[in-house]
């Protein structure tokens, strides 16, 4: 790859590179750079544009990026960033089989691109219990994500990812939906995109499209926030003829609640909140999950310094920047949660749970920074119940 390349230029305007004030202000507020690392939004828009003969530092920094979008936030010329570092991946990929540093040699997305075969076969619904209503054909489906495969690679560290898919359906039959849940459902790629696979995206992409029209489905909801992120960003641009509707979970919950008769048991305890990046910044979705956790009686929501829009990244994207500054965000976000004094960390997304619960195990700290960690799908699956006035309705009418 040349860095006169057509395509990088395009790239350059589209995603407004040259817009660059040079103001730093991403520089300041990137996670990997306030946890040491010599690492620059703003100087490497500066070399791409001007210095392209320094082709070891821009293809290094490419492979830096965290893609929190935290740097976007902050940026006063609506820099895309993020979106900058995916385009040039892929091109790194293609033009110099460049992939980056991949965490767990690479078995996460290994698994992923063996998801790419048509004749895969897979056992992948175990999990579901005779309490679970679900189907296999109808107009609205619940994609669970790799959490069948989370908890089978991460138990060393017994993380419970398969209690958020669990948890969420429960919700989803509280509310009268008894979802489609796929045999044979794909990854979602959001990985393989990170990581410059393109074409295994898309192939994954074109597949779990196909599997979800054969079902019957016109609608899915999420629970985890980068399934969400691909079905609604990307796979509109992918797919031909893409007709989903991609649906939150905390969406359809908060109308369903505004419909009025649900309501929350009480619960005494303090929690705070991770907002994930792909929820939050890059779903503009911050003040949804708060006002879902703010309706259960007696919970304390307490903030940690950088919540909201300026939350820290849990430290990891895409399986691909696990080193020690990664270490170093996740170990800065947990003090940010004792600060808080919260018993609970509630969480929106599985990968947040996976690199947080691995980094309250960091030796030096000797369990210092160790708290208990759940999915607000889970928390909101147990103390939801209808109100004194449905369920009188509810049994007038049985």
């Amino acid at each position: 790859m040349k860095l006169s390349d057509p395509r990088i230029k395009q790239m350059i305007r589209q995603r407004s590179l040259y817009m660059c004030l040079e103001c730093g202000k991403c520089s300041a507020s990137c996670p990997r750079m306030t946890a040491g690392k010599e690492y620059s939004p703003r100087l490497l828009a500066q070399k791409i544009i001007a210095e392209q003969e320094d082709e070891a530092f821009i293809e290094n920094s490419v492979w830096e990026c965290l893609t929190c979008a935290l740097c976007e936030e902050r940026c006063p010329s609506d820099v895309e960033f993020s979106r900058f570092i995916v385009e040039m991946r892929a091109l790194l990929a293609e033009t110099k089989g460049l992939t980056g540093y991949r965490a767990h040699d690479g078995a996460l997305h290994s698994w992923m691109r063996l998801m790419t075969s048509p004749e895969l076969k897979q056992n992948r619904l175990g999990w579901i219990g005779p309490e679970l209503r679900t189907a296999s054909q109808g107009p609205v489906a619940f994609f669970t994500g790799c959490a069948p495969y989370f908890d089978v690679f991460f138990s060393g560290i017994e993380v419970d990812t398969l209690s958020i898919v669990r948890d969420s359906i429960r919700l989803l039959n509280f509310i009268d939906v008894d979802p489609v849940v796929l045999a044979e459902e794909r990854c979602c790629g959001h990985d393989l995109l990170l990581t410059g696979d393109t074409e295994n995206f898309k192939t994954l992409c074109q597949l779990n499209y196909e599997e979800l029209k054969k079902a019957g489905v016109e609608e899915v909801v999420f629970s985890c926030p980068e399934c969400y992120y691909v079905f609604d960003r990307y796979m509109p641009e992918i797919v031909p003829g893409y007709d989903l509707k991609a649906t939150l979970l905390i969406d359809m919950l908060r109308t369903e609640i505004d419909k009025g008769g649900i309501s929350f048991r009480p619960l005494e305890k303090r929690v705070t909140y991770q907002d994930p990046c792909r929820l939050g910044r890059l779903s503009n979705r911050i003040e949804e999950p708060r006002a879902l956790v703010n309706m259960v009686p007696d919970l304390t929501l307490a903030e940690m310094e950088n919540h909201g829009r300026s939350a820290n990244c849990c430290g990891n994207s895409g399986f691909i920047n696990c080193d020690a500054y990664s270490k170093a965000i996740q170990l800065e976000r947990l003090k940010e949660v004792k600060a808080t004094k919260a018993e609970l960390l509630l969480t929106a997304c599985p990968k947040c749970m996976i690199h947080l619960t691995c980094a309250m195990r960091d030796p030096v700290r000797r369990g210092s920074l160790k708290v208990a960690i759940r999915d607000m799908a889970s928390l909101l699956a147990e103390q939801i119940e209808w109100s004194e006035e449905a369920q009188t309705r509810r049994l007038a009418k049985a």
